[in-house]
């Protein structure tokens, strides 16, 4: 039964290969990026070993209960749209001890569910200290990695009828986005007070002790116990791990059971309200109904509404580290809009993507190549060139350099309209993925895929050529204030120039291949 499901997962993702060139380039650049963690981690692991080996064991163990949170996220997130939902088996004569192993089967055989096994291979160089603890955390590495596998499992199953409407899947979307935002500025100003105490090792000690006794540290702590000479506390937390496995496999049947005869149906969002307001504001014409839709959908789709989130809460985590430091200098702070510029600007390549099939509409009523370049721009820049230009505002603020002023308002606007003048004609040949409307908005797809990464390739070269007179004089204000203003009208020049050549050229390429690219990005992601 084990190897039914695993077949019938390696040919879904054969499927989905044959279905796009593209998704293929994806696999091997995504197995590309898990081979160089892995990489990471055993370089990681082998510098524990030979500079700091007492630390080399509650770092495991860290890392391990790390794992274990990171992919239990993910598979709550994914989990109402994993393609081997107990709901595709409900008419199926299958029992749920039957589904249980094929699912834990195919989930431990999938191309990412392999990634995780071979990290916690790479921390056994860690134990190679001790000829007790290597043995013991070989003994213990099947029960950290179904640990890992359950708990995930486990988690979204238990979740999942409650992420079945819309609105819960997009709210836990969304929180999930703050909180690793929020994580991460967190953690900044936690590393700051770690160094300025001076011991890292007494905190990565003291964390690794309390995790250790947690379920998702048990089993990683086992070897450490072991090299310790501490029999008890090894069979105590031998114990935690083996009955947290114990009650996951029970509770995941009971879960799966539940599904099997009671399945999970997805609900939509509900009833969408009209806007008048912002039609009397924009002009009545297509470029103003195209730039209404696209200014709607930012507050009413969770896709476009977590891009608008990150960019905004983006200068928060870049800017947090130097005002946690004393010793950083400030100015950086008045550039921070540049790197903002560049998030916003590269969400224009994938605008259509999200349209998905309602792409058509627009062929349909004769909507005009430019005219739909120049909507999707203006009803973009509306969202993000005045958060551009209030964090141009605050970063001179908190940098103390008023006259810097000019010249960040420059870097992030000149930015901004070199970028999505690029993009806005490379987008109608390369239009990037999207999920699916009212699908998980982290899922598949959800940051572009390969062809957003090929853009960006593209365009920011083209970036660096074009923007270069104004990023530079903008720079060298710094030293010398005046050059602000130069750089600034050098921006709103260059900028200016850019979008209306995208505008033009895009949209040329719109009328083009307008039937090929609906084609594009109507294909399911």
């Amino acid at each position: 039964m084990a190897a039914h499901f695993v077949a019938l997962r390696y040919r879904l993702l054969l499927g989905t290969l044959r279905r796009s060139p593209w998704a293929i380039v994806g696999l091997v650049v995504s197995l590309l990026g898990g081979l160089s963690l892995l990489a990471l981690t055993a370089v990681g692991a082998i510098a524990l070993r030979a500079l700091a080996p007492e630390l080399g064991g509650p770092a495991a163990v860290l890392v391990g209960a790390g794992l274990v949170v990171g992919l239990t996220a993910l598979s709550v997130l994914m989990g109402t749209s994993d393609p081997l939902a107990a709901e595709r088996f409900s008419l199926l004569p299958l029992r749920p001890r039957q589904l249980r192993g094929g699912l834990l089967a195919a989930e431990l055989l999938d191309v990412w569910g392999i990634v995780p096994v071979l990290a916690f291979a790479t921390l056994l160089i860690v134990w190679s200290t001790s000829p007790a603890a290597l043995i013991t955390a070989i003994v213990a590495l099947p029960i950290a990695v179904a640990t890992v596998l359950l708990i995930a499992r486990v988690s979204a199953d238990l979740l999942a009828r409650q992420l079945a409407s819309k609105r819960a899947r997009d709210a836990m979307a969304i929180l999930l986005l703050v909180g690793v935002i929020g994580f991460t500025v967190a953690m900044q100003g936690v590393a700051m007070a770690v160094l300025a105490v001076g011991d890292l090792g007494g905190v990565i000690a003291s964390t690794a002790a309390v995790v250790a006794w947690t379920p998702l540290g048990a089993a990683f702590a086992l070897p450490l116990a072991v090299a310790d000479g501490a029999w008890l506390e090894a069979a105590a937390k031998l114990a935690i791990a083996t009955a947290t496995v114990a009650i996951a496999w029970w509770g995941w049947g009971r879960l799966l059971g539940e599904r099997l005869t009671n399945p999970i149906v997805l609900r939509g969002g509900g009833r969408v309200r009209e806007g008048h307001a912002l039609d009397r504001l924009l002009p009545a014409t297509p470029v103003g109904a195209v730039a209404a839709r696209s200014i709607r959908y930012r507050r009413r789709d969770v896709r476009h509404l977590m891009n608008v989130i990150a960019v905004l809460m983006l200068p928060a985590v870049l800017g947090g580290l130097q005002l946690v430091s004393d010793e950083m200098p400030r100015e950086p702070l008045a550039f921070v809009p540049l790197l903002m510029a560049l998030v916003a600007g590269s969400i224009v390549q994938i605008d259509t993507a999200y349209d998905a099939s309602a792409f058509a509409w627009h062929l349909l009523a004769g909507v005009r190549g430019a005219q739909d370049r120049a909507g999707r721009l203006l009803g973009i820049g509306v969202v993000y060139v005045p958060a551009i230009v209030l964090t141009a505002v605050l970063g001179t603020w908190a940098a103390g350099r008023w006259d810097l002023l000019p010249a960040s308002i420059a870097v992030g606007i000149g930015t901004f309209g070199v970028l999505s003048g690029v993009l806005l004609w490379l987008s109608a040949y390369l239009p990037g993925e999207a999920p699916q409307p009212g699908a998980n908005p982290l899922g598949r797809g959800s940051s572009g895929g390969v062809q957003s990464l090929a853009g960006v390739a593209i365009a920011f070269p083209a970036l660096a050529i074009v923007g270069g007179p104004f990023v530079g004089l903008a720079i060298a204000a710094v030293w010398i204030p005046w050059l602000a203003w130069p750089s600034l009208a050098a921006a709103l020049l260059i900028g200016a120039l850019a979008g209306w050549l995208g505008i033009r050229f895009g949209g040329a390429a719109v009328d083009r291949r307008g039937p090929e690219l609906l084609a594009q990005v109507s294909r399911a992601v």
